[in-house]
């Protein structure tokens, strides 16, 4: 329950008035941005004055930990607070550590965590939801399952974490309304944690979608899930060096069982406590030419536009060399000559050019590469699966002069139980 001072609404420091305070809930936005504001004191249970808005509204002067800061509006947006009285200021000092005072102060919002889930299909992304939020979700393997997000809640010590079940998706590009519904969400709703759900017994296809979620700058835990049948095939993984190479916290799980949920949890509220301390962010090495022009288009986007935090610039960049069409519709918004529409064509036409390939598969090729690369210092295959039962006998059902006999003989079978011995 709230206390009786948070009685209103959360707020944006863009909304708090003139002489009126605040103090920090979180700040929202691009991690980059979001480290540049808590280096200048926006840090989670600060206290904040406004002091007075500019005539045409923009910048907004500020007082906090004894300075003035400027922000504009745009800015003010990413940060939320609760507004509090004048008296309840004056009385309340922040000293770094979050106490019961502030605790009181923040209430329910102080101890919430937001989180998404994402996922590729079938990784056991709802099974997780399920078992963490007590609610029945319906799990099946066929399109259109999850066709929106659902929300659910998980007590851990005295956090609630509202867990975000997004569509299952293979990647984050514009090709389905599931890639695009995902990919809204985290860069519009920007959940404080990325809980990423992947399959452990098909890692590499699942890790395209980490991939992606790296370059997006995002706070993330990942739920290594399915992780006993990595075991049951005598397979091997360093969780540690792969947790290194990635640059966030690993988590083996069983989500149909249950096992492992607390311990994501765990590492959940100790990255959200610690974000400044555990953020390594990883760049993905694209090569000397990729790497070149997605520096000059995030150089362009630097000098030409106004994002504010609000998107990763070196995803955005990602995104326009490759051509995706959604990503480029919204960088245009804020491009009003199109320099930087015309930089990312001309730098496209470059590399494909130089790779007789589109740019799409030469970015998709090179994120394959870094995690066949992650997967070779990590990973060990235990038992041959050729030799395994089950490959066994698929290799004689699609064997080539075997398989249309036995297709056919299959065929005849059904048809014969269908209407003969009916």
């Amino acid at each position: 329950m709230k206390s009786e001072e948070n009685t209103e609404r959360v707020l944006t420091l863009a909304d708090v008035k003139t002489g009126e305070y605040g103090v920090i809930v979180r700040i929202t936005g691009h991690g980059g941005f979001r480290h540049r504001l808590m280096e200048m004191g926006f840090v989670r249970g600060e206290k904040v004055k406004v002091i007075r808005n500019a005539p045409l509204r923009d910048p907004i002067e500020y007082e906090i930990m004894g300075g003035h800061v400027s922000l504009r509006r745009i800015e003010a947006r990413r940060v939320e607070v609760v507004p509090v009285t004048e008296e309840i200021a004056n009385n309340y000092s922040f000293h770094g550590t979050v106490t019961e005072e502030t605790e009181r102060i923040l209430g329910h919002e102080g101890k919430k965590i937001n989180v998404a889930l994402v996922g590729n299909p079938n990784c056991g992304k709802t099974s997780f939801f399920n078992h963490a939020t007590g609610m029945r979700e319906k799990v099946g393997n066929y399109s259109g399952v999850t066709v929106d997000s659902k929300l659910g809640y998980f007590r851990y010590k005295d956090y609630t974490i509202a867990l975000a079940d997004l569509p299952g998706t293979y990647s984050l590009t514009e090709y389905t309304p599931e890639e695009l519904y995902v990919r809204q969400y985290i860069m519009e709703q920007h959940p404080d944690i990325v809980l990423n759900i992947a399959d452990a017994s098909n890692l590499e296809r699942n890790l395209f979608l980490t991939t992606q979620l790296i370059d997006m700058n995002v706070p993330m835990v990942m739920a290594l899930n399915m992780y006993d049948e990595l075991e049951k095939n005598g397979d091997k993984l360093d969780l540690d060096t792969l947790s290194e190479l990635f640059g966030f916290p690993i988590v083996p799980t069983v989500s149909s069982k249950g096992t492992g949920i607390q311990e994501v949890m765990a590492k959940i509220v100790d990255l959200y406590e610690n974000l400044e301390q555990h953020t390594k962010h990883i760049h993905i090495n694209y090569g000397a030419d990729l790497e070149k022009s997605i520096d000059v288009i995030k150089e362009e986007m630097r000098v030409h536009l106004d994002l504010s935090g609000a998107f990763s610039t070196r995803y955005l960049a990602i995104e326009m060399l490759a051509g995706d069409k959604v990503i480029t519709e919204l960088v245009s918004r804020f491009d009003d000559d199109g320099s930087v529409g015309n930089v990312a064509d001309e730098q496209r036409a470059i590399i494909e050019k130089r790779y007789n390939e589109d740019a799409a598969t030469i970015v998709s090729g090179a994120k394959y590469g870094f995690i066949r690369g992650a997967l070779l210092e990590t990973y060990t295959q235990g038992k041959d699966k050729s030799k395994q039962p089950a490959y066994s006998v698929d290799k004689i059902l699609t064997n080539r002069w075997l398989g249309f006999p036995i297709l056919i003989f299959f065929l005849w079978f059904m048809f014969q139980m269908t209407f003969t011995f009916r």
